[in-house]
């Protein structure tokens, strides 16, 4: 027997119940989006009197200050001949500057810093250029002071107590210099500290002065009796380059008579290998 279409259209008793209720319960959440803004208001508890004085005070002085630095002017000075290292609280104070400025100078000069010339007086927070003006021909810094001691390290020698002296390097930059020339076995040349974590060019360009290197204290790899895994604890050398010397010298039975002979390897071009032939020897 043919079914009809009509049968596909037709539902039992609790059938017909179920779509009435859920037609029922989708009216109603619809109904319910829609107006229960109208009729519901969230509570918004607004800060208490106190609250609401103490943020009134704090915005009055945010605003009280910010007007006061606005309006402040330069002062007129009294300057004598003075050396800004050495001169007092009380010497700061008879030239004639704020409190704030002179609160500053000393916590400068308390942190370690030094004048070394007029200009870097200027550069000190809350002086102003009429200030530094009226101040700079009565600046005296003797010519022992100007002069920055300039520090001497072998950098491929050095322990982390002597390089912690360079200016900018801390304890834990001398030790990433340590550790790094320990796994290079030395420094060939002073640009290699900028692969040290946390040296910058601008750090680099600060030490350099301080610096220098004596190349007979790097530690060279003996290239025909170094296990692939002394090979790829090298910075250089790690990865691909470490197993290709391996094969290149297995296929030379581990003869190799002249250290240019790597270069016939396709991963070492010449850039690689003037970079990689100061820490390799073949006897």
């Amino acid at each position: 027997m043919k079914s009809s279409y009509r049968d596909y259209f037709l539902f039992s008793r609790a059938q017909q119940k179920a779509i009435l209720f859920l037609l029922t319960l989708i009216a109603l959440l619809t109904t319910t989006y829609y107006f229960l803004p109208i009729f519901y208001k969230p509570h918004i508890q607004l800060p208490d009197k106190e609250l609401q004085v103490w943020m009134a005070n704090i915005e009055q002085d945010s605003n009280q200050r910010l007007q006061a630095n606005h309006n402040l002017k330069p002062a007129k000075l009294t300057p004598f001949v003075f050396n800004p290292n050495t001169l007092s609280e009380d010497g700061f104070r008879k030239i004639g500057l704020r409190d704030k400025l002179i609160s500053t100078l000393i916590n400068y000069r308390n942190k370690g810093g030094k004048f070394y010339n007029a200009e870097s007086l200027r550069r000190i927070y809350g002086l102003h250029a009429e200030e530094f003006a009226q101040l700079e021909p009565f600046i005296d810094i003797p010519a022992i002071e100007k002069k920055q001691d300039v520090l001497h390290i072998e950098l491929n020698s050095a322990d982390t107590t002597e390089l912690i002296k360079l200016k900018g390097i801390g304890s834990k930059l001398s030790q990433n210099i340590v550790t790094y020339r320990k796994l290079l076995g030395g420094f060939v040349h002073l640009k290699q500290l900028t692969e040290v974590y946390g040296i910058s060019d601008e750090t680099l360009t600060r030490i350099t002065p301080s610096l220098h290197i004596n190349k007979s204290k790097i530690k060279q790899i003996n290239l025909n009796e170094a296990t692939l895994y002394e090979l790829n604890a090298h910075p250089y050398l790690k990865g691909e380059i470490a197993r290709a010397l391996v094969d290149f010298r297995k296929a030379h039975n581990y003869q190799i008579v002249d250290l240019t002979q790597i270069k016939e390897i396709a991963l070492i071009n010449e850039e690689k290998y003037r970079k990689i032939v100061p820490y390799l020897r073949i006897q």
